[in-house]
């Protein structure tokens, strides 16, 4: 890894990473000019329907991107250190050790001949040298960590002896034995009920501030982004769409995607309206991006928006960072201008490419 130092650097970043799947019909861009970061301490989501990338952006961060899919563009920063030309070797030092990832079902995750206790204990005789006695203590702290009740006990029971939240907690265990900094959450509440799903929320929540760590929360669920998130990217056919702090998003959403999006949400309509649907599909992103992918289905679609690619812009009303890939912003300026905007600015990243 070639490092860089930046004390003020986030603990993440990436800068218009692009994994493309190359299959015999067809080339899949699943990621195709994502940027965005987390700092040490605070909660990022990463939003959008199934199909959107969300995942395939997670995985490229962990260096786990199997054949016909590869990294073939932009950067990954970690602590100021560049991973996409990692070896295997370096990747190996990576996951766990600096960057857990938590997975969306802990049946997956956890092994069901082995005990939860064993599983912990393996994580912290690799990445942190504990044995015998001591990774048993430290092991049962962990359970403890997570909420798991009579830790001592249920610590040489077996995944299937638990329940689907618990089993969930102890693969967050699992997780933070490897002393990480970041952590990736992949839809890890999606199975669970909704009493379960909260004081799994909390828990991330809790960990966050006592661990200081960073996490990154991909999901389909606003209601999981409102949540546990300090911000929000919104993703659609791999690309983000809208970037801004949590609360700013929900008040003040630009993307018409993100717009139908939150419409689409109980609660949130007058009583007796019904719920907004996005009609359509998420495509398939089989070609590069030079118009809106979300021209089909967007209900303020104009003809620009079928022959220039969206960048994202500042669309914020005060100091909040707020930004969005859509040809109706900068909202001050008169629609063929705004355009202009996005062409010259999607031409000058083409050239960065290029060259």
């Amino acid at each position: 890894m070639s490092a860089r130092r930046d004390d003020d650097a986030p603990l993440l970043q990436v800068e218009n990473l692009q994994t493309v799947f190359f299959t015999d019909k067809e080339t899949v861009r699943a990621v195709d000019g994502v940027s965005f970061d987390v700092r040490r301490g605070e909660s990022v989501g990463v939003v959008g329907e199934s199909g959107s990338g969300k995942s395939v952006t997670a995985r490229s961060i962990m260096g786990l991107i199997d054949s016909p899919g590869r990294v073939v563009g932009g950067s990954i920063e970690y602590k100021g250190e560049e991973l996409t030309d990692n070896t295997e070797k370096e990747w190996q030092q990576v996951r766990g050790g600096e960057i857990a990832m938590v997975f969306q079902d802990p049946l997956t995750s956890l092994n069901p001949v082995y005990t939860v206790g064993n599983q912990i204990k393996e994580s912290l005789r690799l990445h942190q040298g504990l044995r015998g006695r001591e990774a048993t203590e430290a092991a049962v702290e962990l359970l403890e960590d997570v909420g798991i009740p009579d830790a001592p006990r249920r610590i040489d029971e077996y995944p299937h002896e638990f329940s689907g939240g618990m089993r969930q907690r102890a693969v967050i265990a699992v997780a933070l034995a490897c002393d990480p900094d970041l952590l990736i959450c992949d839809e890890p509440t999606t199975a669970l009920d909704v009493t379960i799903q909260a004081q799994i929320l909390d828990l991330l929540e809790d960990l966050k501030v006592e661990h200081d760590l960073g996490i990154m929360f991909i999901t389909h669920d606003l209601g999981v982004i409102a949540e546990i998130t300090d911000r929000v990217n919104v993703m659609y056919a791999g690309e983000m769409v809208e970037s801004a702090p949590v609360e700013e998003l929900f008040e003040n959403p630009k993307h018409p995607y993100t717009e139908g999006m939150l419409e689409s949400i109980p609660g949130r309509n007058e009583r007796g309206e019904p719920l907004r649907t996005i009609e359509g599909e998420v495509p398939t992103p089989n070609e590069p991006a030079t118009y809106c992918r979300f021209a089909p289905r967007c209900p303020e679609a104009f003809d620009d928006c079928e022959h220039v690619h969206p960048v994202q812009v500042d669309v914020a009303d005060g100091d909040e960072e707020h930004r969005a890939a859509c040809l109706l912003y900068p909202e001050d300026a008169p629609r063929s201008e705004a355009v202009d905007v996005h062409q010259s600015r999607d031409d000058a990243t083409e050239r960065e490419v290029n060259e």
